[in-house]
């Protein structure tokens, strides 16, 4: 899913919970954030950041159940939610072990060469991020090895499209969403990028296949997302989010709604928002993915647009252990 999209869910909380600062005197005191009562659940919130908090996030702590306030604009975490990378005002981007950032703040970071945008690999083993050299209009997809912080570049093919690159399944190859018949429509078909930089194979479906978020637990299906950002207005077909079943090499479903898919709650089930109506709170919905039916409702009132990563509730201790939903 594209980063903007991103920027409209909220964490799962205890309604009386403290929000307090990762690192002493580091940063300011942190402006009272309203979550969610939790229902019990095998997915829970691990973070969440939005420009409207001015500059800083919050992580989960799993070891004390609270949500701690850290100093970056946005904070991805891998998927099994060990690591997190972490975005400076100045867009550069660090690496750092989840619970040693909790411990030791910004001194735990290990600062890289990519900025803003990167993408975790479905195996967490990488960050992908894609570069532009605006004099000679050439574009370079850059995978940054977290165990061993050695960066591969591949070049970015001409026909790319939308030419932000994602990641396949198998966390070797990538994707990228190449030109479509209609330019009416940006929604053209998703071409294989192999690591020496040569066109593999087409995927089978149109749009943009993003991060290891896309991805289904079993990488079976993959969110599909619209080559574009929604507008203001109720959006059309082409522009709703898809399912797409690796295996079948079909489309299996598409998301209805005007806000986007923030991720999978299990093989079946997708969750999404709902804004809010006139006098009512924010929403998140637990989406079957075959039926389009909502068959859970978590409210989230008074919470601002922001950026949430997901993740299983199984490993979080003690009274966090509770926050899953």
């Amino acid at each position: 899913m594209h980063p903007v999209r991103r920027r409209f869910l909220s964490l799962v909380l205890t309604a009386a919970l403290a929000v307090t600062p990762a690192v002493p005197g580091r940063a300011a005191t942190p402006e009272p954030v309203n979550f969610p009562r939790p229902g019990g659940g095998p997915v829970a919130i691990h973070a969440l950041s939005d420009d409207s908090f001015g500059g800083h996030g919050y992580l989960l702590d799993a070891v004390t159940g609270e949500y701690r306030q850290v100093p970056y604009l946005t904070i991805r975490l891998s998927p099994d939610q060990r690591t997190v990378a972490v975005e400076r005002v100045d867009g550069r981007i660090g690496v750092a072990n989840r619970h040693a950032l909790l411990r030791a703040g910004d001194r735990a970071v290990r600062w890289t060469e990519l900025y803003s945008a990167v993408f975790w690999s479905p195996d967490g083993s990488a960050l992908l991020h894609t570069t532009w050299d605006r004099s000679t209009g050439t574009r370079t997809a850059l995978r940054y090895d977290v165990r061993t912080g050695h960066a591969r570049r591949t070049p970015v093919p001409a026909d790319c499209d939308v030419c932000t690159v994602g990641w396949a399944a198998d966390s070797i190859r990538y994707t990228m969403m190449t030109r479509g018949a209609d330019p009416a429509i940006p929604m053209g078909p998703v071409r294989y990028l192999n690591p020496d930089g040569s066109s593999g194979p087409l995927v089978g479906v149109d749009g943009l296949i993003w991060s290891a978020e896309s991805y289904s637990p079993s990488r079976r299906y993959v969110i599909v997302e619209p080559a574009r950002p929604f507008d203001d207005f109720a959006p059309a077909d082409w522009q709703l989010p898809r399912i797409f079943d690796l295996r079948s090499g079909r489309a299996v479903a598409k998301i209805a709604g005007d806000w986007p898919v923030a991720g999978w709650y299990d093989e079946r089930h997708v969750v999404r928002t709902a804004p809010a109506a006139k006098g009512e709170p924010n929403t998140l919905e637990v989406v079957a993915v075959r039926t389009g039916r909502v068959t859970k409702r978590i409210p989230a009132p008074g919470l601002p647009p922001c950026c949430v990563k997901l993740g299983s509730s199984a490993g979080l201790h003690g009274h966090s252990a509770t926050f899953g939903f």
